[in-house]
C-alpha cells in the first residue's frame, strides 16, 4: 500500500516545537491583522489610548501569569494524575484570589478617580476588572496545556480568542460603527466567549479546584513570589516606554512608536515558541539532577535563534519602510516609525541569549536573581527614557535608551548563571551553528524520504 504525502508529513507536522511555532506564528499574524485594521480605522490619538489600555491590561495579566505560570509548569510537568490535579486545583484557587484582588483594586480606583480621570485612565478604570475576569479561564487552560505539552490545543485556544476579536473588528468596520469603546466591547466579548468554551470543554481544569491543598498553594506561592516580580518587571520593562511617551509626549507619538514595535513580532514569535517548548524539558532535566542537559538545551536554543535572527534583522533594516506601510498604512510613512524599527531590530540580536538566561535562572531555582536582573533593566530603562525625552524631546531618544538597558541585563544574567551552569557565549554560538547544520541535514534527509515515491 502506498503511503500518502500527508501520512509521511504528519510525524513532522505534529512535532511539539513545530506546533508551538505555528501557534505563535498564527496568533501573532492575527494580532498584526487586528492592529493593522485598527490603525486604519481609528485616529492616531485613539490608537494611543488603545495601546495604553492594552499595556495596562497586559501588566495585570503578567502579575497573574508571573505568580503562577512558571511555578505551575515546574510542579505539574511529569507529575502523577493525583499530583497534577492537586497542582491544578491549587493554581485555580490562587488565580481566583489574584483576579478578585485586582477587581477590588479596580473598583476602588473607579470610585475615587472614575469621574475626574483623563481619557486613558477612565477607559482603563471602566474595563480593567471585567477583562481580568473574562480572561481567567482561558489563561488557566493555556497553562494546563503548556504543562502537558499540548501545543496543538494552545493553538486552538489562541486562534479562538484572536479570531473572535478580528471578526469583531471587521464587523465594526463593515458597518461603519468603529469607535474605541466598541473595539473594547469586541475584545471583552472575544475573551469571554473563549473562556466559556474552555470551561465547557474542560480544558481549563476548573473541576480540579476541589483537589487543592494548602501545602501545594504554599509551594506555588513560595516560587511565585519571586517569579511574579520577574514577569511584572519584564512587562513593566516593555510597557515603561508606553507610559512615559504617553504622559510626556501624548498618545499620537505613542501610536507611531507602537507601530514600529508591532513588527518586532517577527522576533518574538520564534523566541516565545522556543521558550515554551524548552522550559518544560529544562525543568524536567533539572528535577532529575541533569544539569549538563539543562546547559545543553540553553546553548542549543539560544544559539540557534541568534544565528537564525541575523539574516532576518539585516533584511528588515534594509526594507523597514515596507512593514511600516503594511501595518499602519500610508499615513505612517515618512514618520519616525521606520528608523525606530531599524534601531529595535539591531538590538534584537541580544534577545535569544538574554531571554534563555532569564528562563534558565528560574529553572535552576534562582528566581531571585532573575528578579534582580529584570528590575535592574527596568531602572536603567526608565532613567534612560526620561533623560532622553527631556534632552531630545522626541521618541528617538527612547529607542536609543534601550541599548544600555539590554547590555545591563545581558551582562548581569550571564555572569550569575555561569555560577550555576557551564556557560560561555562562544559555546552558545558554536552549539547553535552545529544544531543548525544538523537541522539542515535532517531536513534534507526527511524531505527526500517524504518525496520518495511510495
Amino acid at each position: 500500500m502506498k503511503t500518502s504525502l500527508f501520512q509521511k508529513l504528519h510525524p513532522y507536522l505534529s512535532n511539539q516545537q513545530f506546533m508551538s511555532l505555528v501557534g505563535n506564528l498564527t496568533v501573532s499574524a492575527m494580532s498584526i491583522i487586528s492592529v493593522s485594521l485598527l490603525f486604519r480605522a481609528l485616529p492616531a490619538r485613539e490608537i494611543g489610548l488603545w495601546v495604553v489600555f492594552m499595556t495596562a491590561v497586559g501588566l495585570a495579566d503578567s502579575f497573574r501569569a508571573g505568580f503562577l505560570t512558571t511555578a505551575f509548569i515546574r510542579a505539574r510537568s511529569g507529575a502523577t494524575p493525583a499530583r497534577a490535579a492537586e497542582v491544578t486545583g491549587s493554581a485555580w484557587a490562587i488565580a481566583l484570589a489574584i483576579s478578585g484582588l485586582l477587581g477590588l483594586l479596580n473598583l476602588g480606583g473607579w470610585l475615587v478617580f472614575g469621574h475626574s480621570a483623563d481619557a486613558a485612565t477612565a477607559l482603563l478604570l471602566r474595563w480593567f476588572g471585567v477583562v481580568v475576569v473574562a480572561t481567567l479561564p482561558y489563561f488557566m487552560a493555556a497553562c494546563v496545556m503548556q504543562s502537558a505539552m499540548r501545543f496543538d490545543r494552545i493553538l486552538y485556544i489562541r486562534l479562538l480568542s484572536q479570531g473572535l476579536f478580528v471578526l469583531g473588528i471587521i464587523a465594526l468596520i463593515m458597518t461603519g460603527t468603529t469607535t474605541l469603546n466598541r473595539v473594547v466591547y469586541a475584545y471583552v466579548g472575544a475573551s469571554a466567549g473563549t473562556s466559556l468554551l474552555m470551561l465547557a470543554w474542560g480544558w481549563a481544569g476548573a473541576g480540579s479546584l476541589g483537589r487543592r491543598s494548602a501545602a501545594c498553594m504554599r509551594e506555588l506561592g513560595h516560587f511565585g513570589k519571586y517569579s511574579v516580580g520577574s514577569y511584572v518587571g519584564a512587562n513593566l520593562l516593555r510597557s515603561s516606554d508606553t507610559f512615559i511617551i504617553n504622559y510626556l509626549l501624548g498618545p499620537a507619538p505613542l501610536a507611531v512608536y507602537n507601530l514600529a514595535g508591532r513588527f518586532m513580532e517577527i522576533i518574538e514569535i520564534p523566541l516565545r515558541s522556543f521558550v515554551a517548548t524548552a522550559m518544560p524539558a529544562m525543568s524536567a532535566a533539572f528535577n532529575l539532577g541533569r544539569l549538563p542537559e539543562v546547559a545543553r538545551l540553553l546553548r542549543k536554543n539560544a544559539g540557534m535563534l541568534t544565528w537564525a535572527f541575523v539574516p532576518v534583522i539585516l533584511v528588515t533594516m534594509l526594507v523597514a519602510e515596507l512593514p511600516v506601510y503594511l501595518i499602519g498604512g500610508p499615513k505612517y510613512q515618512h514618520t519616525e516609525a521606520a528608523n525606530l524599527l531599524r534601531i529595535s531590530m539591531a538590538l534584537a540580536l541580544l534577545y535569544p541569549i538574554d531571554r534563555f538566561v532569564g528562563v534558565t535562572l528560574d529553572v535552576v531555582n534562582q528566581p531571585r536573581l532573575n528578579l534582580v536582573k529584570v528590575f535592574l533593566m527596568l531602572a536603567v530603562n526608565v532613567v534612560g527614557d526620561v533623560a532622553a525625552l527631556l534632552l531630545f524631546g522626541n521618541i528617538y531618544g527612547v529607542a536609543f535608551a534601550s541599548l544600555p538597558t539590554g547590555i545591563a541585563g545581558f551582562v548581569f544574567g550571564y555572569v550569575h548563571l555561569k555560577k550555576h551552569l557551564p556557560l560561555s557565549v562562544r559555546g552558545i554560538m558554536s552549539t547553535g551553528m552545529q544544531e543548525i547544520r544538523l537541522l539542515g541535514l535532517r531536513f534534507l534527509s526527511k524531505a527526500a524520504a517524504v518525496l520518495k515515491p511510495g
